[in-house]
């Protein structure tokens, strides 16, 4: 089942399956996320899941084994039960069910009405699946059978006074322009996944340069995982929503994109193994090469590869200052370490006389500075920054620029 022969390249191999792996496991915005972003990890886990397990039952339809369907019941019921968002796997079906209908062999209209139907009917148990483990998860979802819908609304036109960086430009999150997110995931991932996307899409739609390397199925669902990657991304331009935070609410899609650099790196390669191994060889160095480089940025950003940005605004260093940085002020834990340090110094050499307790102006989310701050109530912190005894900030929308006092470390990544 997952090493096609010679003469069936209907699946991609072992070989894109590790390539888009690496691709995955190398953006900066998903490994970092998953330290960050945890909702919208384990959602986009769930949704690149039952995507997977409907395009592996579409090939069955309007039959598909039944492991299958209940399978994707489970992992559409655990992204119901994390974001109403999950409600775009109803589409993910009913695109593939019509797909397969558009390319079956039937005689006619009403014979691929009866293909549908009956394709439909054979999913109906995974949709029960998944609609009670949503409601076991989100018990509101329960209440009215439109409410999951009405939260997507909901979602679409929340504001608050969140603001947010693109280009230089301060936006509040109601009024980012439509180009937001698209920019976003622009810069955020790497170049050469976006190579290895711009290959699939290229081998999908050239029948000369595919007919040695994919069969008309695999180009078809090339098509299809584009789509189903495009098309949340150009509703969300197109109804002009609210966005903040990067490309955050849109994890989601970046595993479709890695699945779809993975398929077109691997399509490249096997062209050119028939033409010439060498040139091949060279190609395969050409792809390690950038991710063992983006490798190497991850590492030195560490533990703050979400900060990861790519060469088209210069790296971390370009988009400081001019896009979302550490908007979560994941420097807490250096920096109150830190800070407890210089004060026990302070206090042990005899620079100053301890006083009972001391301020501290926090330019980021108190709880993180709560849950770090090992002195207990010997360090209190104020919202009057400019009588603060410390202050702490990260860069990220110049808070840094807010504090007059000497400095005492610079927490700095690249």
């Amino acid at each position: 089942d997952i090493i096609a022969d010679d003469n069936k390249f209907d699946k991609a191999g072992p070989r894109a399956g590790l390539i888009a792996a690496a691709m995955l496991a190398l953006t900066g915005v998903w490994y970092g996320g998953m330290f960050n972003h945890t909702k919208d990890v384990t959602f986009a886990a769930a949704m690149i899941g039952a995507t997977f397990m409907l395009l592996r039952l579409a090939r069955d339809l309007p039959r598909p084994r039944f492991a299958d369907v209940a399978f994707f019941g489970l992992l559409l019921g655990a992204a119901l039960g994390l974001r109403a968002l999950g409600l775009l796997l109803l589409l993910h079906i009913a695109a593939t069910v019509l797909l397969e209908a558009s390319n079956r062999r039937l005689s006619s209209t009403g014979a691929r009405a009866l293909f549908v139907c009956r394709s439909l009917v054979a999913l109906s148990p995974g949709l029960l699946i998944g609609y009670l483990l949503m409601i076991a998860a989100w018990p509101w979802a329960s209440l009215d059978l439109f409410n999951p819908v009405r939260a997507i609304f909901a979602f679409s036109h929340f504001q608050y006074p969140i603001k947010t960086l693109l280009a230089g430009h301060v936006y509040e999150m109601s009024t980012v322009p439509r180009w937001y997110v698209p920019a976003y995931f622009l810069i955020k991932l790497p170049l050469i996944l976006w190579a290895g996307l711009a290959l699939a899409l290229v081998f999908a739609a050239s029948s000369r340069l595919s007919q040695s390397t994919l069969q008309p199925r695999a180009r078809r669902e090339i098509g299809l995982v584009a789509f189903l990657a495009a098309f949340p991304l150009l509703c969300h331009v197109a109804s002009h929503g609210p966005a903040f935070s990067g490309l955050r609410h849109f994890l989601f899609v970046v595993p479709l994109l890695a699945v779809l650099a993975g398929v077109g790196c691997n399509a490249l390669l096997t062209q050119l193994a028939r033409w010439r191994p060498a040139v091949a060889i060279a190609a395969a160095m050409a792809i390690v090469a950038p991710l063992s480089w983006t490798t190497v940025i991850l590492a030195r950003l560490h533990p703050h590869e979400y900060l990861f940005f790519n060469e088209l605004v210069g790296g971390l260093e370009g988009a400081s200052g001019r896009y979302d940085t550490d908007y979560w002020v994941n420097i807490m834990p250096e920096a109150m370490h830190a800070l407890e340090s210089h004060i026990a110094y302070a206090e042990h050499t005899g620079r100053w006389t301890p006083p009972p307790f001391y301020t501290i102006g926090v330019c980021g989310d108190k709880v993180s500075f709560e849950h770090e701050n090992a002195l207990g109530p010997r360090l209190r912190r104020t919202e009057d920054w400019d009588n603060a005894d410390f202050f702490i900030a990260s860069t990220h929308m110049n808070c840094d620029l807010r504090g007059t006092g000497k400095v005492i470390v610079k927490i700095e990544r690249l």
